[in-house]
């Protein structure tokens, strides 16, 4: 090998390894930052806890592992998984990156519950944690926003 190739092989081997840095690094955040997670015995325990404002959470699996799918055999769109409580003085304008948010996207005509990604000049880019893909084809903005997560109840 000569000179050239070789430089061009480590660059080659820098390259992967920054990309592979900030990769890690944007998995890293976007889990980091998810509000207290509390493990209970039971739905009704949940109910109790989290009180009558409490938002429920379907067992559709994008939210895998922070949140439950639902068991094998329910159907993931009418089994409850988990509740979740907003912060009562968090706004649109407070979504940061790892946010938790509950907004309701016209695809799907009801309450989703995604994480913050990324924002651009649409609105901010959502994802499950159990999704393979960022949820593009709608933004969250001021108009669908219903809240920011505080805490979770999930049971087994």
């Amino acid at each position: 090998m000569n000179s050239r190739t070789i430089l061009f092989v480590l660059l080659g081997l820098v390259a992967v390894a920054a990309v592979l840095f900030v990769a890690s690094k944007n998995s890293r955040m976007l889990t980091a930052g998810l509000p207290l997670r509390i493990v209970v015995a039971s739905e009704a325990e949940a109910w109790k806890l989290a009180g009558p404002r409490a938002v429920v959470v379907l067992g559709t699996g994008s939210m895998v592992p922070y949140i439950p799918a639902a068991p094998k055999g329910a159907d993931p769109l009418r089994t409850v998984c988990a509740l979740v409580v907003l912060d009562p003085n968090a706004r649109y304008a407070d979504i940061a990156i790892g946010s938790l948010c509950i907004y309701v996207p016209v695809w799907a005509g009801r309450q989703v519950l995604h994480q913050a990604a990324q924002i651009d000049g649409k609105g901010w880019i959502m994802t499950g944690l159990g999704n393979r893909d960022y949820e593009n084809r709608e933004r969250v903005t001021a108009a669908n926003f219903v809240g920011i997560v505080a805490r979770t109840y999930v049971w087994p």
